[in-house]
């Protein structure tokens, strides 16, 4: 019996009525291609299992980062050539692509060695690794060992692996593959799609031709980020040896400096600093480190960030500073060492300046600063 049928054995669903799934057509989507609806199921089924060491497999990686499973051959070792090329922000760094958070998330995706690695969450196993090499901005999958389910064909093992990257990895909406010989069953074609996908699958594609448009870059969550956010001030060191940015962005969007301001101590913030990184690193957003220290009323992140230089006046994509949401959130404190440090409380953006937003929140304190009318 295969690892596939083994876990489907084991997991036990909570089916829904079988009632008809709606289907999408081309011109209802923006994918220009006819769609099964397939959230009347995946969103409602719930997942369970009768073997207690499935349910704690399922959720057993949120403190990994995937290295357990370097080297480790699936059990199916047929391998076939592959030609996917994914966009990357500069490079894809070793470390977390997607952890299954519910007992709904049936994938774990790591990087490492320039390999692609797909455990199936429930049973801790190694089914699919993918070889990669990289160019500047672009990873490309040159073969894949392994396979997803039973009897697929190559092309379907393809679609799967550029599915799930998308899908889970960028955290994007798009069309589940599904085999076409469920197309005349759709809702067994649903069911099956949550065995494989969990709720991630919203909606699904029988068309093998149909290949998914990428629009944003492949990132992980990188062997840095990680020692960032355990404050391993050691493997930070070792990670940035290895040649890691300290500006590289995570699958969150965020950079090293941004991950350390979640820590309670400042140790790795220190760290990354004495490295070189870039206290005004910017996020996808366009958020700076301190605007996330006020985000997330750290003080001692704040005034370490503006003791290295950490431009106060910086605005994100919104044209937001960091005065702007210290204002809003009545942290009096932080406003005070904003202004101390040269924050322009006259910066506008969408009609609102610091004071204004201290103003309709009702914040007196802070008001009375902006004013004037107290002493920073």
């Amino acid at each position: 019996m295969s690892l596939f049928k083994k876990w489907f054995n084991k997991e036990k669903k909570q089916e829904p009525k079988e009632t008809p799934l709606p289907w999408i057509e081309a011109s209802q989507n923006p994918w220009g291609i006819r769609l099964l609806d397939l959230r009347p199921v995946t969103h409602t089924v719930l997942a369970t299992s009768t073997d207690p060491q499935c349910a704690t497999n399922a959720v057993s990686y949120s403190a990994e980062d995937g290295t357990v499973f370097i080297d480790i051959v699936p059990p199916d070792s047929t391998t076939i050539s592959s030609h996917i090329i994914l966009p990357t922000d500069k490079m894809l760094a070793p470390g977390v692509l997607f952890i299954p958070q519910t007992m709904e998330h049936k994938w774990a995706i790591y990087y490492h060695n320039n390999t692609l690695i797909f455990v199936r969450s429930w049973l801790r196993e190694v089914l699919v690794t993918a070889k990669t090499t990289q160019k500047e901005d672009v990873l490309i999958i040159e073969s894949i060992t392994g396979k997803f389910t039973n009897n697929e064909s190559p092309e379907f093992t393809r679609r799967l692996v550029k599915y799930l990257l998308i899908s889970h990895a960028m955290d994007k909406v798009v069309p589940a593959p599904l085999p076409s010989e469920l197309a005349s069953t759709p809702n067994e074609a649903a069911l099956w799609a949550f065995s494989t996908y969990g709720n991630i699958a919203q909606v699904g594609v029988f068309d093998e031709r149909f290949d998914p448009p990428v629009d944003r870059p492949l990132r992980s969550h990188s062997l840095l980020h990680i020692a960032v956010a355990q404050s391993n001030i050691n493997e930070i060191e070792k990670q940035f040896q290895n040649g890691i940015s300290l500006d590289l962005l995570a699958g969150d969007g965020l950079a090293p400096m941004h991950w350390s301001i979640a820590a309670q101590e400042i140790q790795a913030m220190e760290k990354l600093l004495a490295l070189g990184a870039n206290p005004d690193s910017r996020s996808n957003q366009g958020a700076t480190p301190l605007m996330n220290a006020v985000q997330s009323n750290k003080i001692h992140h704040l005034n370490l960030l503006l003791q290295s230089g950490a431009n106060p006046n910086a605005t994100d994509m919104r044209g937001f500073t960091a005065l702007h949401r210290a204002a809003e959130m009545g942290l009096s404190d932080i406003v005070v060492s904003l202004l101390r440090s040269g924050a322009d409380k006259n910066i506008s953006s969408a009609g609102h300046t610091a004071l204004s937003l201290a103003e309709g929140r009702g914040h007196e304190e802070i008001v009375k600063m902006l004013n004037g009318n107290t002493k920073v």
